[in-house]
């Protein structure tokens, strides 16, 4: 059992020690190397924080620290051999009528760090420090907001893989361009001051957000990217499959035919305020969808890969299901209360101007406010970890 003293700080116990290293604890003699050391800070660092001590053998035998001066090294450790540099919560306890050296490390607010000496980069993997993948790696930087991966080249696209007539009447209609370069050097330096376009090693190579907008078969690079749709009947997944469909290509097409799907398998109404009055009603009201499938496809963590955005439309609800974690500094909680948080800026922007949403943020708040003036359910947000879940009803 963890237990945390007044300050909210882990109190390490001889029973922790006993079970031995783990995600969130890792032991250390004073012997070890600087660079060993930074390692393993740098591991918690990237992820969720962690404990280090300092006298412990690996075997979980208590060794203690004869000299005191190891508290003043770990903290020009954190100083000098992590980028950026950290301080830590650095303090002696004493076990077993010897001293050792608590080093708590908090999640870090500077994502990702890195091993001054080879630059490395580490996470923690159960009781050992590894590097990261690539995708684990762009994760990384992109939840540390020091990269956003919308704007990462996509090797083996090229030029021809964007949609040109596409990307023309958007920039003439929603950005309000009258003169659009009709020589290819001019077209291809507005499109890299878009980020829509990079260049790598003298190669003009399609962004992420590039190809997602306005590619003419985005899946064949980007394969999480588009959306999948689903009609069931009944309330769960295991009615009947009526309908199956994949979306994609450029991203007003993907959003588009995902709005004709829900409406294809949705229900329309007719009700009577007095005796003469007539209104027709829509099961699922074109507004909240398009600003939920349109949020799914700006918010989603394009980094994952091997999932892509799933519509599921149901008797009595529909579910949009987007792959990937909250960013970090997001909850469910502030996506209700309307706060903002972009993690395709890029796509946010463009999706702004095509009015499918808003770039303030309230998209949440502003479905809520609008079901609850039809006397409807509040939306249902389910952060899964891997996926996030919003579910509109139609009571």
């Amino acid at each position: 059992m963890i237990t945390s003293d007044r300050y909210g700080e882990t109190v390490i116990t001889q029973d922790m020690i006993r079970m031995g290293e783990n995600s969130t604890l890792e032991f250390k003699t004073e012997d070890a190397h600087n660079d060993s050391i930074a390692k393993e800070i740098v591991a918690f660092l990237n992820l969720e924080g962690g404990d280090l001590l300092i006298g412990i053998q690996d075997d979980g035998a208590i060794a203690g620290v004869r000299n005191r001066d190891v508290e003043q090294r770990i903290i020009q450790i954190c100083r000098n051999n992590i980028v950026p540099p950290v301080i830590p919560l650095v303090r002696f306890t004493e076990m077993e009528n010897r001293q050792i050296l608590h080093v708590s490390i908090a999640k870090g607010a500077n994502r990702p760090y890195r091993v001054r000496s080879g630059g490395k980069f580490y996470i923690r993997a159960g009781s050992s420090s590894v590097e990261p993948g690539t995708e684990e790696l762009a994760r990384l930087f992109q939840n540390g907001e020091l990269l956003h991966y919308e704007v990462k080249p996509v090797h083996g696209a090229g030029i021809g893989d964007l949609n040109h007539s596409y990307i023309k009447t958007y920039l003439r209609e929603h950005r309000l361009m009258d003169d659009i370069p009709e020589s290819e050097d001019e077209f291809l330096q507005v499109l890299l001051s878009l980020n829509f376009l990079s260049r790598k090693n003298g190669e003009f190579l399609p962004t992420v957000a590039g190809l997602i907008l306005f590619g003419n078969a985005p899946e064949k690079f980007l394969p999480q990217c588009g959306i999948r749709a689903a009609a069931f009947s009944g309330n769960d997944e295991a009615g009947d499959m009526t309908e199956l469909k994949e979306f994609n290509g450029p991203v007003a097409d993907v959003l588009e035919g995902a709005l004709r799907f829900v409406y294809r398998n949705s229900r329309s109404g007719v009700s009577f305020d007095d005796p003469v009055r007539r209104t027709d009603t829509e099961q699922y009201p074109v507004f909240i969808v398009r600003e939920l499938a349109a949020n799914a496809v700006a918010h989603r963590d394009y980094s994952v890969s091997g999932s892509v955005i799933r519509v599921f439309v149901f008797d009595h609800r529909v579910e949009i299901r987007s792959p990937g974690a909250l960013p970090n500094t997001m909850t469910v909680e502030r996506m209700k209360l309307g706060v903002c948080y972009h993690r395709n800026p890029l796509m946010m922007d463009v999706l702004r101007d095509y009015r499918y949403t808003e770039k303030a943020g309230r998209g949440i708040l502003r479905c809520n406010r609008r079901l609850k003036e039809m006397k409807r359910k509040p939306l249902d947000i389910l952060d899964l970890g891997v996926e996030l879940r919003v579910i509109l009803h139609d009571d």
